[in-house]
This record gives C-alpha cells, sequence and structure tokens, in this order.
C-alpha cells in the first residue's frame, strides 16, 4: 500500500488529508490519525478539526472577555472608592484665628530642587545667587519654614489642587472617568467655609475653587485653557504676566502699573467694589497659580534653558505681589503666605508618576502664627538635609517635610474656620507658633473631623454588609469617647490656666500627653477607615485569584485535548465523565456554592460585576474538572520529567513577571536565550550552524538596551545614526535583496524613510511655533497612509510571507523615524533583524522535532521568546510601567499642543507595530516550523505565561506606602491585563494578515 501524508495548518483553505491508493484504484479520502495511528473517515476528521478550531478560537475570546472584566477586579479588591458626602463639619475648637487671611503662590510644575536651587547655567546672570530670592531672603531672615511638600500623583492639576484644597485624593478608580474631568467634583473644599476668595489661574481648575455654599464669595478670575501653547515657551510665560496684571489691579484699585500694556485676555474690570469688601474680610484665601513653568516643561523640558528662564521671571513677578499685599494691608501682621507647587516635573518633561523629580515640591510658608525654621546645630553637617537639600545653601535651617493632604488642614486651623470634611491628612502641628493648648485644640478638632469621616464610611459598609458586617477593633463610637475625654481634659486644663497662658510644668506634661493620645486615636481612625475600605478583600482575592488560576488550567486542557489526543482516546474520555447528575460529587459541590454565592452577593448589595467575579471560576473549573483527564495526554515520559517541566514553566512565567519590575531582567533573559541557544545547537546537532549563531548574537545586541536607562532625553547623534542605519539596511532589502519580487508600493514606503528621518530632525532644531502647520498636515497624511498599508496588505497580490512581513517591518520603521528621538531607531532595526534571525532559528530547531505530532516541553520554550520579544518591544527603551515615563516629544511631529487623548493614542499606535511584527513572525513559524500543530493551540500557550504573569502582580497588589510603590504595583497588573487582550486581538490581525500566504516548509 502506497500512502502520501501532506500535513498543514488547519487555518489554511486545504486540511489535512492523505491519498490512499490501492490497486491503482482512488479510495475515499482518510486520514492518518496524529496520536494512534488508526485511519478515520474523512469526514468525521474535518467535522473534529472544526470543532477543535471553535473550541480553541472560543477560548482566546474568553481570555480576552475575562482578562477584560477581571481588569476592574483590582479596584474593587485593593481600592474602594469611599467619598462620603453630607456630613457635618466640625466648628473650630480655637476661640480665636491665627491670621485673617492666607495667601498662595502656586508654581504649576515647580520642582523643589530648581525652585530652591541656586543659578549656575551659563544664561542666568548672577551665578551663584538664589534661582528664587524670596525663598532664600524670608527663611534666612528666620520668618519662614520649609522644606518639602510630597505631592500626592497622579499629578495632574485637578488631582494635586484639589488634594491642596480639600486633603482629598482621588483613588486610581478616577482614570476611569480621566483625572482632568471639567464635571463639579462631589468633595468638601476649603472655599466652602471662607468669607472670601479669590482665584487667578486656568479655567480648567475652575470648578476648585469655586464656593458650593456661597457662590458670591469668591471671585474666580480665570483665562481659557486652551489658549496656552506648549511649544511656544514665549507666550506660555505671558500668562503668568497675566496673573500679574489681575492681581496688580485687584489690590490698585483697579488700575494697572504705569507703562504697562494689558493682556489682550485681560477682561474688563467691573466689580471693583465688592471686590474690596472681600479683601477687608478675614477667613480670606487669595490663590494665585503661575503656570509658566507647567505650560514649558514638557516641550523644553526641566533642565533647560527655557524652565529655568521661567522660574526666575516668575519669582520676580512673586516678589512684587507679596509687597503689594503687605502694602495695601499696611503690614499689619495677619497675613500667612505660603509657596508651594501642585506637583514637580521629570527631565523629560513627564508628570504623571512616583518619580521624585515629580513628587517633591517646594513648600515655604511665612506670615501670622507660622513657627519660623529652626537653626542647624552644625550647617556642615546638617541633621534634617540630606544630599538633595544640601545644594540649596539652606543648611543654616532645619528642613521640616509634609504631606500635600496636610495643607487643608493648616490652613483651617490659621483661618479658624472647619476642615474640610472629606480632608484626609493630619495638620502639621510642627508649623504652628501657639502655646500648647492651642495646638491641642487644633489636633483634636482634625481628629474629630477624621472620625466623623471614619463613622460615616462604617454606616455605609455596615448597611450594604448586613449580617457578614464585624466591626474593627477600634471602632468610631470607640474613638469618638476617647477624643471627647480628651477635649474635656484640655478643657479643664484651659480654665485651669487662663487660656494656657500660666501652664505649670507637670501642666505642660499633661499637654503633651493629650496631643499623644491624640495621635493614637488618629492612628486608630486610620487603620479602621483601610479596614472598612478592604472589607471584602480577602474573599474577593481568593475569588479573583482561583478564576486567573481555573483558567489557566482550563487553557492547558484545550492545549492538549486537541493536539495530543486521539479522536478514539478524545470519545472514550468524554463518555466516562458522562455521569448522571448525583452521581457528580464536584458538579454538586460547584452548584451548592455557586447558591450560596448568589446569597452572598444579594445580601451584601454586591455590583453586577460581582456576579461574574464569582461565576466564572466556577464555570472554568466545572469545565476543566470534566476534562481534567486530558492533562494525561501530555508528555508520555515520566512523572518526575513531568513535574520537573511544570516547574521550568512556572520559573519561566517568574522570569518574564519580573521584567515588569526591572527592565534589566529583559536583558538578562536574553542573554540566557543566546546562551542556552548555543548550547542546545551544539549538543543536538554536533556542532553551532551559522543560523544559531547570528540569532545568538542579535540576542546579547538586543539585551543592551533594557539594561540602558529609559530614553528622557532627545539625543540627535544617536537618531542620525539610527537614520542612516535604517536607509542603508532598508535600501539593500529592498533594491537589492528582493529587488524584483517586492511590490512598488513598499519601494515607495522605503523611500518615505528619506523624509520621515529628515523632517523628524529638522522639527527638533526649530521651534514648533515657527513651523508651517502643512508639515504638520504631510506627516498625518503619512501616519494614515500607513495605517492604510496596514489594513489593506491582505489585498496586496504577492502572497509571500516573508515580503508580507518585511512590507509590515518597513511600516515599523518609518513610524520609528517619525516617533524616534534618540538611540531607539537602533532598537527598532535590531528588533527586525532578530525577528528574520527568530524565524530561521526555529525552521532549524523543528527539524529535532518533525516527527512529533503532539505539543511538548521545548514548545513552552519557544513560547516564553515569544513573550520575551513581545514584552522587549514594550520595554525595550521605555519603562511604560508609567506613562510618565513617556517622552511627549515623540508626538511633536504631529500637534503643536499637546493634548492628552491625542498623544495616547498616538503613543499606543507606535508600540501597536513591534507587538504586530512580532505576532506575524509568530505565525510564519507556527505555519512553517511547526505546521503539524495548530497555530491558535500554539498561542494558547502564550496566555499561561500571561496567567502566571497576572495572578502574581494581582497578589503582589500594594495598598501602604508611597505612591510610586501602589500606583506601579497596580499599573503591572492592569498593563498585564491588557497586554493579553492586546497580544488576541493582534495574534487575530496577524492570523488573518498570513492566512493565504505561501510559507516554505522547513
Amino acid at each position: 500500500m502506497d500512502r502520501k501524508s501532506e500535513y498543514q495548518d488547519i487555518e489554511q483553505d486545504s486540511e489535512q488529508t492523505e491519498d490512499i491508493k490501492q490497486d491503482g484504484k482512488n479510495q475515499s479520502m482518510k486520514s492518518l490519525d496524529i496520536e494512534s495511528n488508526f485511519v478515520v473517515n474523512h469526514q468525521e476528521l474535518v467535522k473534529r478539526q472544526k470543532k477543535q478550531n471553535k473550541f480553541l478560537w472560543m477560548t482566546i475570546g474568553f481570555a480576552a472577555l475575562f482578562h477584560l472584566i477581571f481588569l476592574f477586579s483590582v479596584f474593587d479588591v485593593y481600592i474602594q472608592s469611599w467619598r462620603p458626602l453630607g456630613m457635618q463639619p466640625i466648628q473650630p475648637l480655637n476661640k480665636n484665628n491665627f491670621a485673617k487671611r492666607v495667601v498662595i503662590f502656586q508654581y504649576d510644575g515647580g520642582r523643589a530642587d530648581i525652585i530652591y536651587g541656586l543659578k549656575n547655567k551659563s544664561y542666568e546672570t548672577e551665578i551663584g545667587k538664589p534661582r528664587v530670592p524670596i525663598i532664600h531672603n524670608r527663611i534666612k531672615e528666620g520668618k519662614a519654614n520649609f522644606g518639602i511638600l510630597y505631592a500626592m500623583v497622579p499629578t495632574e492639576s485637578r488631582v494635586c489642587v484639589q488634594n491642596m484644597m480639600g486633603g482629598y485624593q482621588e483613588d486610581m478608580t478616577a482614570i476611569l472617568s480621566g483625572w482632568a474631568s471639567h464635571e463639579t467634583l462631589k468633595y468638601d473644599r476649603l472655599f466652602n467655609y471662607v468669607k472670601a476668595g479669590f482665584f487667578f489661574g486656568p479655567e480648567l481648575l475652575h470648578d476648585i475653587f469655586e464656593s458650593q455654599r456661597c457662590s458670591s464669595c469668591v471671585r474666580l478670575d480665570d483665562y481659557p485653557d486652551s489658549a496656552i501653547n506648549y511649544n511656544d515657551h514665549k507666550q506660555a510665560s505671558t500668562f503668568d504676566k497675566l496673573v500679574y496684571q489681575k492681581v496688580t489691579r485687584l489690590f490698585n484699585n483697579g488700575q494697572l502699573e504705569k507703562n504697562d500694556t494689558p493682556n489682550k485676555l485681560l477682561k474688563e474690570y467691573v466689580t471693583l467694589k465688592e471686590d474690596q469688601e472681600k479683601l477687608q474680610s478675614d477667613q480670606l484665601i487669595i490663590y494665585m497659580t503661575w503656570i509658566a513653568s507647567d505650560a514649558i516643561g514638557p516641550a523644553f523640558k526641566p533642565p533647560n534653558k527655557e524652565y529655568h528662564l521661567s522660574i526666575g521671571n516668575t519669582a520676580k513677578l512673586i516678589e512684587k505681589v507679596e509687597k503689594k499685599i503687605k502694602k495695601y494691608y499696611k503690614d499689619d501682621g495677619e497675613t500667612v503666605f505660603i509657596l508651594l507647587s501642585d506637583h514637580g516635573m521629570a527631565d523629560n518633561g513627564a508628570h504623571g508618576d512616583g518619580n521624585p523629580q515629580n513628587t517633591f515640591t517646594p513648600f515655604v510658608i511665612w506670615g501670622s502664627s507660622i513657627k519660623p525654621a529652626e537653626d542647624e546645630m552644625d550647617p556642615q553637617n546638617p541633621e534634617t538635609h540630606d544630599d538633595y537639600s544640601k545644594k540649596w545653601d539652606l543648611t543654616i535651617k532645619k528642613r521640616v517635610d509634609i504631606n500635600q493632604n496636610q495643607v487643608p488642614s493648616l490652613i483651617s486651623i490659621l483661618l479658624g474656620i472647619p476642615i474640610p470634611t472629606n480632608n484626609e491628612g493630619i495638620l502639621p502641628l510642627h508649623l504652628l507658633d501657639a502655646n500648647e493648648l492651642q495646638k491641642a485644640y487644633a489636633l483634636i478638632q482634625n481628629a474629630y473631623q477624621l472620625q466623623v469621616t471614619y463613622d460615616k464610611i462604617q454606616e455605609l459598609v455596615e448597611h450594604k454588609q448586613n449580617w457578614f458586617f464585624k466591626e474593627y477593633k477600634y471602632s468610631p463610637s470607640q474613638v469618638l469617647y476617647n477624643l471627647s475625654q480628651l477635649k474635656q481634659q484640655v478643657d479643664k486644663l484651659v480654665k485651669d490656666t487662663d487660656n494656657g497662658k500660666n501652664l505649670s510644668a507637670q501642666q505642660t506634661e499633661e499637654v503633651k500627653k493629650i496631643i499623644s493620645d491624640t495621635y493614637i486615636q488618629l492612628e486608630n481612625i486610620k487603620n479602621g477607615t483601610v479596614y472598612l475600605k478592604l472589607y471584602q478583600k480577602q474573599i474577593l482575592q481568593a475569588v479573583v485569584g482561583s478564576g486567573y488560576a481555573s483558567f489557566m488550567l482550563l487553557c492547558l486542557v484545550a492545549i492538549f485535548r486537541y493536539n495530543n489526543t486521539s479522536q478514539e482516546n478524545e470519545a472514550e474520555i468524554i463518555k466516562q465523565n458522562n455521569v448522571p447528575i448525583y452521581k457528580n460529587f464536584c458538579l454538586i459541590i460547584i452548584i451548592l456554592f455557586g447558591l450560596f454565592s448568589l446569597f452572598y452577593l444579594n445580601l451584601t448589595d454586591s455590583k453586577p460585576l460581582y456576579y461574574l467575579y464569582f461565576g466564572l471560576p466556577l464555570y472554568f473549573l466545572y469545565q476543566f474538572y470534566k476534562q481534567r483527564q486530558f492533562l494525561n495526554q501530555g508528555w508520555d515520559f515520566g512523572i518526575l520529567k513531568c513535574i520537573g517541566s511544570y516547574i521550568l514553566i512556572a520559573l519561566a512565567g517568574q522570569c518574564l513577571m519580573y521584567s515588569f519590575y526591572e527592565r534589566q531582567f529583559i536583558g538578562y533573559n536574553f542573554i540566557a536565550v543566546s546562551i542556552f541557544s548555543l548550547i542546545y545547537s551544539k549538543y543536538c546537532f554536533g556542532s553551532i550552524s551559522k543560523t544559531t549563531l547570528i540569532w545568538s548574537v542579535l540576542c546579547l545586541l538586543i539585551s543592551i538596551f533594557p539594561i540602558f536607562p529609559p530614553i528622557s532625553i532627545a539625543n540627535d547623534t544617536w537618531y542620525a545614526i539610527g537614520f542612516v542605519a535604517i536607509t542603508i539596511t532598508l535600501f539593500y532589502f529592498s533594491f537589492y535583496y528582493f529587488n524584483q519580487e517586492l511590490e512598488t508600493s513598499v519601494k515607495i514606503m522605503t523611500i518615505l524613510t528619506l523624509y520621515c528621518g529628515s523632517m523628524s530632525l529638522y522639527l527638533r532644531t526649530v521651534e514648533s511655533s515657527t513651523v508651517p502647520y502643512f508639515v504638520f498636515g504631510i506627516n498625518w497624511a503619512i501616519l494614515f497612509s500607513l495605517i492604510g498599508s496596514v489594513v489593506f496588505l491582505n489585498l496586496h497580490k504577492n502572497s509571500d510571507s516573508n515580503l508580507r512581513l518585511y512590507s509590515l517591518v518597513v511600516i515599523m520603521f518609518n513610524l520609528a523615524l517619525l516617533f524616534g528621538i534618540s538611540y531607539d531607531i537602533l532598537f527598532y532595526l535590531i528588533f527586525a533583524l532578530l525577528l528574520k534571525a527568530w524565524i530561521e532559528h526555529e525552521k532549524e530547531i523543528s527539524v529535532i522535532f518533525s516527527k512529533e505530532y503532539k505539543i511538548v516541553p521545548y514548545h513552552f520554550y519557544f513560547l516564553f521568546k515569544f513573550i520575551l520579544l513581545m514584552n522587549i518591544s514594550f520595554f525595550g527603551i521605555q519603562d511604560l510601567v508609567s506613562l510618565g515615563s513617556f517622552n511627549y516629544e515623540s508626538v511633536t511631529r504631529f500637534v503643536v499642543n499637546l493634548n492628552f487623548l491625542v498623544t495616547l493614542a498616538l503613543m499606543v499606535f507606535n508600540l501597536t507595530l513591534p507587538f504586530l511584527c512580532g505576532s506575524s513572525a509568530f505565525i510564519i513559524i507556527c505555519k512553517s516550523a511547526y505546521q503539524k500543530l495548530n497555530s491558535v493551540g500554539l498561542f494558547i500557550i502564550s496566555l499561561i505565561y500571561a496567567e502566571i504573569m497576572t495572578i502574581d502582580f494581582f497578589f503582589m497588589v500594594k495598598t501602604e506606602g508611597s505612591w510610586e510603590t501602589k500606583g506601579s504595583s497596580v499599573a503591572r497588573f492592569v498593563l498585564s491585563s491588557m497586554l493579553v487582550f492586546l497580544y488576541t486581538l493582534l495574534f487575530f490581525i496577524a492570523h488573518y494578515l498570513f492566512k493565504s500566504t505561501k510559507i516554505q516548509s522547513a
């Protein structure tokens, strides 16, 4: 009997078939089964293969949907959003105000080291003098206290300023609605309690400074944020002059200074009388936002001339304003001045993460009832200064740091108004120049305010949990009782000592003990609030964790069922599992647990999403239980080798996971892969082939990039080198290597690289405001044409897979040249060469498995390399766990004014093309080197690695520590989940693009 078997990928138009010729006559089409080599009818085989395809694609679809749904679990488990409203404010306990008015100068986007620092640039006059003289003067005169104000990120204006005005920081669930939303913000803030207030700044912050209790009490003198050109430092600086003119006009009877030309945005002054009445009021706040530094920083970068000069120019305006205010009030000693920043700015112009450059901002306060900074005992070896602040020439005074959410309680106590009810910060008592009893009253008022919030949150949680609620050991009622006892002690001391004027040594110790006990109650309130916010943490952790684990097991079943199992064995296993319900113990347990879950979720008034959290793991576990015996159809070697293989797979998943924590780990992984490839080739073939050697060398080359720091500053030299290297490479392949085989459209795109690279270099050497708008129009036209090339790539007449992949690489190079700023161009070049070497390397290795018709451990290693390539395309040149590390200069080829949504869309698309090229290389390898296996089934292996990473990230989310610690831990989980969705989407696109291509078998 003469038999020929031709195996092709089941996703191609032709299926596995076998022509059987016997005695010169054609028999009906039959196929040799992969596992047991028995002959089955062709129709049954086709039916099984269709069922196989349907099941595998459903598994991938489930993966995308499952990760998209469970993406929100991190917010429900770790970041419950509680913002109780309608609470009664606590009235001040001190009878007298410490000050009549507070004046706030806010440097928008001002970094502490640059604002505190000394002039040290060649373009600055008076080298060695303070960049902001008013700060150094007030501190060295012994009038001001100073330190670092730790910004609460994400550092968009709304979040930071809202935290300074209300002490309330939105949790990370706010990213679902947008940080900079212009809708009215439902939280309490300082301006709700002042008798009068003024705000000068951009329209973006309008809602934060209006009073919800007295609309006529606060004047909002703003200007449209849309008028700011973030790439024109000259134009941006005029907005600080505009604020100065508005303030000058307020304190100068509606008149500007002589010879001062009014800004075109300066509106007519029509409320002079009412404003003058406000200025004479007590409990007054005047807030000024100086935006030039924030408008200039993203485009021109904080280390550069434009940013430094804007800081200095604004400092001159602030000093003039301080003099005018003092003169207006005849220096009555009833004013408190505060100079601060809402956030800092990293060297690359971003400010959205926990980088110290973004969170270390200045805080200088002087005036009525403010305790000046204490002297350092030894200025040469200061106790409170580190290397960061020793450069400021302020080591003669002690540095005192506070958190951003401590500002509202301080201002409230100074003005004698209620602390905002949503405030989360604790009063920085050490900044007050008052007697001990006044300090005790102030701290107890703060504790009462926080206790009311604690009590309200418990009321909401208890109402929701019903029977399942258990009170924290220090309940709100117990804390309230303790605070009442402390207040009574203070009241008694006030009576006995004539309002604290005649405190004895023993009474002083009593007050200190009261203050210490109040801090203990504040700690109890904090712990109790955290307990309530994470009330369902343990049960949700278990449910969500089991969801990821059960789906990973289901993926393993899917792989082994349709790749390592014969049709006969499959039918036998399915028949064994078809038992009556009353004998199916596992099914009964799942049903009972499902009923209990419904009862629990209904009784606790849970969100609809919780039903999916509980329901999907039950479904996955039941499906796994039904098909668990397919795992026995996996690898047919001994139990110890099986266990060892699974351990290695888990370790590989851990190696991929650590890449999200340290980019350098990706480089180490590639070094290990390079060395292992050489050893494996030598072991299997007796020598190291040229293909393996090229692959290993390229692995070593690309491992360099993640070991380098993320690109933060543009470098024209590196960009030019990369531009030349890409141009030479593309022209060689397009006009020599492929030449006649290549389509004209790809050759045109090759020539287009000359424009993309040259224009990018040109745009970096000139101010964007001088560039004709048609240039940006051409760049957008090129961008959309490249997107269209990807969309219509499948319509091209050329069906060769290598040429189609090369077309994608040319598109990627054009985009890289448009978005690139430094040696990232070289990275994309090496990445593209690595993909080509990977395809050839896998074809060579696949010869070893040419007789294998099932999944073996090496295929997991193959998928490990695939995920590793995807990770390095994402983290190779940027630490993109935080979007704050993204360099906004990358999008200045397309926009003049930075727009968050446009910037984000451009960034995501730029990151997508390398992913698509990697997915396309994966498809080519599956259909050429491993054509006897199902490419969809192989891809599911990558989902197993994704589950290992995602489970790790889910249980490693932090709820304590700095924002950088908490935010990064959440970002890693979210990023891992989103990458699964992106992998799936791009695999589907690549599968479609290469469905009808001709792929040469290994």
